[in-house]
C-alpha cells in the first residue's frame, strides 16, 4: 500500500492528529517535492471547496462567514470524496473586504468585490492593516483551519490572496495594470501595504494549523514577464520568505509566460490552469518545485461525463508520467455546480493510476 493511502486512512481517524504523519513532516520542514515523492503514487487535490458546499446543502454565503459551518461542510466532503488533503474553500475577497472594499456574497456563487474605492495616494496611505483576529471573515477562515487541523491528520492546506491580486481589488484591475506603467511609485506603495496585509493574514492561518499555504495571484496573469517580476513576483517572494511553511503559488489562465518569474518567488509548488501545457513547461521547472494541475474545470469537470473525466484524467497523468514532481488537480476552483460523480471519477482515476 502506498504511503499516501496509509496517511489517508489514518488521517480520518479521530485519534490520529497528535501523531499525524503530515504534521511531523511539516514540523521538520520536509520540502513539498519530497513529500510528493514519498507518497508512493500520484496524489489528487482537486479544488473542491465550493462543490463541498453544494454537497452539504448549505449556502456559500453562510460557509464563508461561519468557520464552524465550513469545517462541518469540508469534513463531510473529505469523507464523501475521499480527499487526500484537508483544505478550505478559496475566497480571495476576504482580504479586500477586510481592507474596506464592498463585497457581494451570493447565496450559492463565488463572492466578488463590487466596488474598488481606493484611487489616490492619500487613500492608500490612510489604509490600516486589518487584524485577522478582529475581522469577522478572516477570523472565520482561521477557525476553519484550526478545526480541520485538530480533527484530521491530513495535510491542512489554506491561504489567501497574493499582493498584486489584492492591490487590483482595492483600485480595480484595469487601474492596477495601467498604474504599473503610468504610476509605478503609487503601485509600489500600494503593494507594500498589500504585502503587509497578506503576511498578517497568512501568519494567522499558519498559527491556526495550516501546513501548506496556497497563494492565489490570478490577476497577475495580465502582466508581462518584466512587469510580473517587478509588481508581483518581487512582493510574492517577500511574502513567501516570511511564511514558515511550504507555499503553493496559483495563477489562473495562461500563465506560461510567467513561469520563470513564478519559479523565482521561492514557491515550492506551482498550480497552473488548464490553458497551460503542463508537459511542455515541466521541462523548464526545477525538480524540487512541484507542478500542480490542471484538468479543465469547465469543459471536463463541470460539463463532462464521468467517463470523459476518467479519459481526460488518464491522458493528463500519462502526459506527466516522466515527472515525479507532479500532483494532479483541477486547473482552478471547481464550480458549485460541478457534479459529485465527476469529482469522484477524477480522484478514483488518479488513485488507481500506476
Amino acid at each position: 500500500m502506498a504511503l499516501i493511502d496509509i496517511i489517508g486512512w489514518v488521517g480520518k481517524r479521530r485519534w490520529a492528529r497528535p501523531v499525524g504523519v503530515p504534521m511531523m513532516l511539516a514540523a521538520r520542514r520536509i520540502p513539498l517535492a519530497t513529500m510528493v515523492r514519498l507518497a508512493g503514487r500520484r496524489i489528487c487535490i482537486p479544488s473542491a471547496g465550493y462543490s463541498a458546499i453544494a454537497l452539504s446543502g448549505t449556502s456559500v454565503r453562510d460557509n464563508l462567514c461561519d468557520g464552524a459551518l465550513m469545517f462541518e461542510t469540508l469534513a463531510g466532503a473529505i469523507e464523501r470524496f475521499g480527499l487526500e488533503v484537508d483544505g478550505t474553500a478559496s475566497d480571495l475577497t476576504i482580504e479586500p473586504g477586510a481592507c474596506g472594499c464592498p463585497v457581494t456574497m451570493p447565496d450559492n456563487d463565488t463572492p466578488y468585490v463590487s466596488e474598488h474605492p481606493f484611487s489616490t495616494l492619500e487613500d492608500i496611505r490612510a489604509l490600516q492593516v486589518p487584524d485577522p483576529l478582529a475581522d469577522p471573515r478572516m477570523r472565520a477562515m482561521t477557525e476553519t483551519v484550526r478545526l480541520l487541523s485538530k480533527r484530521f491528520a491530513l495535510l491542512t492546506v489554506a491561504g489567501g490572496s497574493g499582493p498584486f491580486t489584492l492591490a487590483a481589488e482595492l483600485i480595480g484591475a484595469s487601474e492596477a495594470a495601467m498604474n504599473t506603467v503610468m504610476e509605478p511609485a503609487l503601485m509600489h506603495e500600494l503593494l507594500e501595504y498589500c504585502t503587509r496585509v497578506c503576511s498578517a493574514y497568512l501568519a494567522a492561518i499558519v498559527r491556526a494549523g495550516a501546513e501548506v499555504i496556497l497563494i492565489g495571484e490570478p490577476t497577475a496573469a495580465i502582466l508581462s514577464p518584466a512587469s510580473y517580476k517587478e509588481f508581483s513576483g518581487a512582493y510574492t517572494k517577500r511574502l513567501i520568505d516570511s511564511i514558515p511553511r511550504p507555499v503553493i503559488l496559483h495563477i489562473c489562465g495562461d500563465a506560461g509566460h510567467l513561469l520563470e518569474g513564478m519559479c523565482a518567488t521561492g514557491a515550492q509548488g506551482l498550480s497552473l490552469d488548464a490553458p497551460v501545457d503542463l508537459p511542455s513547461v515541466a521541462q523548464s521547472v526545477p525538480r524540487d518545485v512541484v507542478l500542480i494541475g490542471n484538468l479543465d474545470t469547465v469543459s471536463v469537470l463541470l460539463e463532462g461525463t464521468p467517463e470523459r473525466v476518467r479519459e481526460s484524467t488518464t491522458a493528463m497523468l500519462e502526459s506527466m508520467r516522466p515527472y515525479k514532481n507532479y500532483v494532479a488537480s483541477s486547473g482552478c476552483d471547481l464550480s458549485y455546480n460541478t457534479p459529485v460523480e465527476n469529482i469522484v471519477a477524477m480522484i478514483e482515476t488518479v488513485r488507481g493510476f500506476r
